[in-house]
């Protein structure tokens, strides 16, 4: 069929008397290739080879469809062809070397791939191929090469300085790691850090004495300098003179110059270490005392300590201290906010908890977590009808990127408030919310249940609802006590004496103060007796 097409499209062209029968044909397997018609492209690609045996597009067009076909060695002889013919083409080139990768003929792609380098010499891609090839053959003396090029390319840089000074060390050569730093310090004279790192390879390579005259000397030009200090205290840790590196660490934390993010790593990591060896809290919150009576740009070290408190199981009163410093420091800091209300909340939901909560969303009104809490709050202390007005306030914060499961809480308790004051309708419609945020909320299902059972209405649609609430919690006594009065609901007597039997097995001291567990027993007994 589809030489037939090349016959008919070889007729037309003689009828029109093309002059170029080979343009006629590649043409139009360009357009079939593109139209996505690859058979009829690759019948026509051939033809063309045909026609014109040398032609470069046609021998990477078939080159490139043999590869495909997974026809390696045909694809990569007509490649060859293609590269062969047009030697400055970047584009039959690449493809080419990417076909040796392929084929893991490492040592022909990286010819090919040194010939683009040195043919296309603003292209550092090249070079950056050639840098990870020549590192998976462990030569490194070309990774050398390659780089060198690749800095004559973008300038001497930090990362392929130490890309450098990696490779001599694999290489045993610390005499050339050494003159490439010193050649890249020389370069920036006056960047400190380049010192500072000179440093620190002197202490990697084990000569110590040179390491602590370098930070010396750096520290004695420029005292502040954080990233010395760091390292000079690095530097007496690995000695074992914590007393030399404490003091250092000291200065650097209340130093005002230090960078606050250095100051919360600084601290981080001296916290950790101090847990993995002494444990020794009060020395810790010394520290933290210290640091937090500067001036404080951001919140994070308040935090850190507020959260180290809450790890060493310090007294609540501590904890809840140190929650309300971070929020002197930052007072719209959400996660703040929630942790000092749960803290509180831990003791007693009382007034002091519901004027928190509002303080909250009066720094952060538009968190529905925050109304959520204060709403809870407030129905607590049973002030249904403010409870109401709170959690609607939630309601209307609710975005798109906000939690369904917070959604539907705040439904599920705005629902639950709502059936309490005797307000059917808006009862259904908050707990059909809920349901629509999370079909799983098993509260709802439950409470949305026995709603429906008591008011006798909708007894299968309640069924449905409790028994998923039952399933996802079998030993609640309160959930299978609802499933039971609907059964009872139904008259099926002996079906509600199972669930409510059950109820009672799992019924525990303080779950059902009204006793009503207890009544439903008694009624779904007396008519199992009457039977």
């Amino acid at each position: 069929m589809i030489r037939q097409f090349v016959i008919i499209l070889s007729l037309v062209c003689s009828l029109n008397a093309l002059a170029d029968k080979y343009q006629y044909f590649y043409l139009e397997a360009v357009r079939q290739e593109n139209l996505g018609n690859y058979l009829g492209a690759f019948e026509l690609f051939r033809h063309c080879h045909e026609l014109r045996p040398d032609a470069p597009e046609t021998n990477y067009a078939l080159g490139t469809f043999y590869t495909a076909l997974r026809n390696d060695s045909l694809g990569v002889d007509f490649l060859e062809k293609a590269s062969a013919s047009e030697p400055d083409n970047a584009e039959f080139a690449e493809r080419l070397a990417q076909t040796y990768l392929f084929l893991n003929k490492i040592d022909e792609a990286t010819k090919v791939y040194e010939s683009l380098a040195e043919r296309n010499p603003d292209r550092t891609e090249y070079l950056e191929l050639l840098l990870r090839i020549y590192q998976q053959k462990k030569d490194y003396p070309m990774m050398l090469s390659a780089l060198d090029r690749l800095e004559l390319q973008e300038g001497k840089s930090e990362e392929i300085t130490l890309e450098k000074m990696r490779i001599h060390s694999m290489m045993d050569n610390n005499d050339g790691a050494y003159k490439e730093l010193q050649s890249l310090i020389n370069a920036h004279p006056f960047d400190k850090n380049l010192r500072v790192m000179l440093g620190n390879w002197y202490l990697n390579t084990g000569n110590k004495e040179k390491a602590l005259e370098t930070f010396n000397g750096i520290i004695d030009e420029d005292p502040d300098n954080a990233q010395a200090q760091q390292a000079l205290q690095d530097f007496y840790r690995s000695q074992g003179e914590n007393h030399k590196a404490d003091s250092i660490l000291y200065n650097l934390l209340t130093n005002p110059r230090t960078e606050p993010n250095m100051r919360v790593e600084l601290i981080r990591s001296w916290v950790k270490d101090s847990e993995e060896s002494d444990g020794d809290s009060v020395r810790v919150l010394q520290v933290f005392d210290k640091v937090l009576a500067l001036p404080q740009k951001t919140s994070e070290v308040a935090e850190m300590k507020a959260a180290y408190l809450d790890l060493k199981n310090a007294p609540s009163e501590e904890v809840i201290r140190a929650w309300r410093r971070v929020l002197e420091i930052s007072p719209d800091n959400t996660p703040a906010r929630l942790q000092l209300i749960q803290k509180l909340w831990q003791d007693t939901i009382d007034d002091k908890v519901i004027r928190e909560c509002q303080i909250a969303t009066e720094y952060i009104p538009d968190e529905p977590l925050l109304h959520y809490y204060h709403g809870l709050a407030l129905f607590v202390n049973k002030q249904d009808k403010e409870a109401v007005t709170t959690l609607k306030r939630a309601a209307s914060c609710i975005r798109t990127d906000t939690n369904n499961e917070v959604a539907a809480d705040i439904y599920a308790l705005l629902g639950d408030i709502y059936q309490k004051l005797g307000k059917i309708h808006e009862t259904y419609v908050a707990y059909d919310s809920c349901l629509t945020y999370k079909p799983d909320h098993v509260t709802c299902l439950n409470n949305y249940a026995y709603m429906l059972s008591e008011k006798s209405k909708d007894l299968k649609k309640a069924e449905k609802m409790s028994y998923r609430a039952i399933s996802a919690e079998a030993n609640n006594s309160s959930y299978l006590d609802t499933y039971a009065w609907i059964l009872y609901k139904q008259k099926r007597y002996e079906d509600a004496k199972a669930y409510i039997d059950m109820a009672l097995e799992y019924l525990k001291e303080g779950d059902d103060p009204d006793g009503v567990v207890k009544k439903h027993a008694e009624k779904i007994n007396k008519k199992i007796k009457k039977k």
